[in-house]
């Protein structure tokens, strides 16, 4: 009715124009104007909202797309897809689910054209992916159906076999660094029904390892071959190769982020075995550099016997920066245990380790002692030491680390325990004390004991610990022995939310790291 009136008011005027002699072509001008000016004005709107809360234009554009499945040859499960249109849009996909569990997500970058790394397919199934482009307004211009046809996992690429043992969570995807000994790295993704959604397909004795995931599109890689160490993303294509400073020197074990940049690296050459820790800024320059041969001689005399230089006595397997005191808190599996180092100083701030180890006697290491309440056992053979949001420190206690011992401890026999823990420490550095707060695995026995290898994450949101147990023999294959990796994830109680079991035929087989991951976060 507002229309009509304010109609009908200007038509009056064009009335009284008209009696003041005003041409008639402008009268009827007028009013064509003001009628279109109506019309539109009381139009609907061009788009609508469908039944998941989403604004769709009525007439949708078309979408050009070309699709490439496993650009780079090395990750099946993988696909490009190149989007294209005349109008400026950004591109939000959907991969359809077999369960209900649809893996969405949207891409910031507005443009004409668009190259969208499709994740997390089936292997022998044909994948459906929903393209959306959406304009600057939120509203979508154009949608598209892409089927992708994806074929079996020969048997020929090695891949471990995926049981799930339990499961409280309705979506979890594990990623598994499994390896065929030394030989052959097949790291590998799968869901929360056990099936496998990702892998590389490497070649036999290219020596990667280790692998660490840093962020939505970058993964780390080591080589034990070469002084050399790469960037992939997800699809397995190389972003970047990073040169190490000399020629006999190798990337082992560790690579993780400094929160100020670059990264803690642990690398080996050949007179400092298994005892260098560098921070390498993002181009593979050295910022600084720890060698344990060289610390620990200003704690020993010299007529000590632990330490032998061009030899793997202190075996570093995980070192991780400390921002809350500028330290480096590095473990040793073989010789100590974990030793906090300052960054700047390298001196030792304390040591977290068995106290009937040779280390222990030496007076100058025996000060910087860790000393445990009662009830707490100190870690023997450990891996990945991480800080808690609590300040916490939590690692894989392996409870083996081949040190001939006559422990009075219960269980404590030959080399180690017969029992591997997810355990969680608190510390006292001023008063040089350790307090374990949390263990899962005692219980557990020979069930997931792994004497070497794994390591231990963290998930804020649900406040649950896990890792993986990445190296237990199997019970039921004494005469020819098999390994197992097992993934655990248990809330604060104690109380297991996911158990995987990943294994192969193999003896030697193992599964070095695992990592909770969404592909596109």
């Amino acid at each position: 009715m507002q229309y009509l009136k304010s109609f009908f008011e200007n038509f009056k005027l064009i009335e009284i124009a008209y009696i003041k002699n005003y041409s008639k072509k402008l009268k009827w001008f007028v009013i064509i104007i003001l009628i279109i000016s109506i019309n539109s004005c009381s139009n609907e709107p061009d788009y609508y909202i469908n039944s998941e809360g989403l604004p769709y234009y009525k007439d949708l554009k078309e979408i050009n797309t070309h699709l490439t499945i496993n650009p780079s040859g090395i990750s099946p499960l993988t696909a490009n897809i190149d989007v294209r249109m005349d109008i400026e849009h950004s591109v939000s996909i959907t991969i359809k689910g077999k369960n209900n569990d649809d893996i969405t997500h949207d891409f910031e970058n507005i443009g004409l054209n668009h190259k969208i790394p499709i994740l997390g397919l089936y292997s022998n199934h044909q994948n459906q992916v929903i393209i959306s482009a959406i304009d600057r307004s939120g509203i979508r211009i154009g949608e598209k159906s892409v089927r992708i046809n994806t074929d079996s996992i020969p048997i020929s690429h090695q891949l471990p076999k995926i049981e799930i043992i339990s499961s409280e969570l309705s979506e979890r995807y594990t990623f598994v660094e499994h390896h065929k000994f030394f030989t052959k790295a097949i790291p590998l993704i799968f869901d929360q029904h056990g099936e496998v959604r990702w892998y590389f397909k490497f070649e036999e004795n290219t020596g990667e390892f280790p692998f660490f995931i840093k962020g939505p599109n970058k993964i780390i890689v080591g080589n034990n071959n070469a002084p050399i160490y790469y960037h992939y993303n997800w699809l397995g294509e190389i972003t970047r190769e990073i040169s190490l400073l000399e020629d006999d020197m190798t990337v082992h074990h560790s690579i993780t982020p400094h929160p100020d940049r670059g990264n803690i690296v642990l690398v080996d050459n050949d007179a400092d075995i298994g005892s260098l820790i560098y921070h390498l800024d993002e181009n593979g320059a050295v910022i600084k550099s720890w060698n344990l041969n060289e610390i620990l001689l200003d704690y020993l005399p010299e007529d000590q016997d632990m330490m032998v230089p061009a030899t793997d006595w202190f075996h570093s397997n995980y070192a991780v920066y400390d921002q809350s005191d500028k330290s480096i808190i590095v473990s040793g599996r073989s010789s100590i245990g974990v030793i906090k180092l300052d960054y700047n100083s390298g001196v030792i701030k304390w040591i977290l380790g068995d106290h009937d180890k040779k280390w222990y006697k030496y007076p100058g290491l025996k000060a910087l002692a860790l000393k445990p309440s009662p009830g707490t056992e100190l870690p023997l053979g450990q891996h990945c030491p991480v800080k808690l949001p609590n300040g916490n420190l939590l690692l894989m206690d392996n409870g083996w680390d081949g040190y001939e011992r006559n422990g009075s401890e219960d269980g404590l026999i030959n080399g180690g325990r017969q029992y591997s823990r997810l355990v969680e420490y608190k510390i006292d550095p001023f008063n040089l004390e350790v307090t374990q707060v949390f263990e899962f695995g005692k219980s557990y026995g020979s069930q997931i004991y792994s004497r070497y290898g794994g390591n231990v994450g963290y998930d804020s949101d649900l406040g649950s610990i896990w890792g993986i147990f990445c190296a237990v023999i199997n019970p039921t294959t004494q005469d020819n022995p098999t390994i197992e990796g097992h993934v655990v994830e248990v809330d604060q109680s104690g109380s297991v939310l996911f158990h995987a079991k990943v294994s192969s035929e193999s003896g030697t087989d193992f599964n070095y790291r695992t990592e909770k991951i969404d592909f596109y976060k």
